[in-house]
């Protein structure tokens, strides 16, 4: 196993996981029976979770121009 591909890619894999974790839950919030849920605004949870995002792709990236 090439360590040097692999190991961006599932770190990227794993970031992207919790960054999806995040935004969903961040969604679910906006479930609730009241006039305050159709009041959309970006949060810190969804950019915290969009800057996980980015940083979990570039991760994937940098192990997929690391393959031989």
């Amino acid at each position: 196993m090439n360590l040097k591909m692999w190991g961006p890619i599932l770190a990227g894999a794993v970031i992207i996981a919790i960054s999806i974790i995040l935004m969903v839950g961040y969604g679910f919030s906006f479930l609730q029976p009241s006039p305050a849920s159709f009041d959309f605004s970006y949060g810190t949870m969804d950019y915290l979770g969009m800057a996980l995002s980015v940083v979990g792709l570039a991760l994937i990236m940098i192990g997929g121009a690391l393959k031989r």
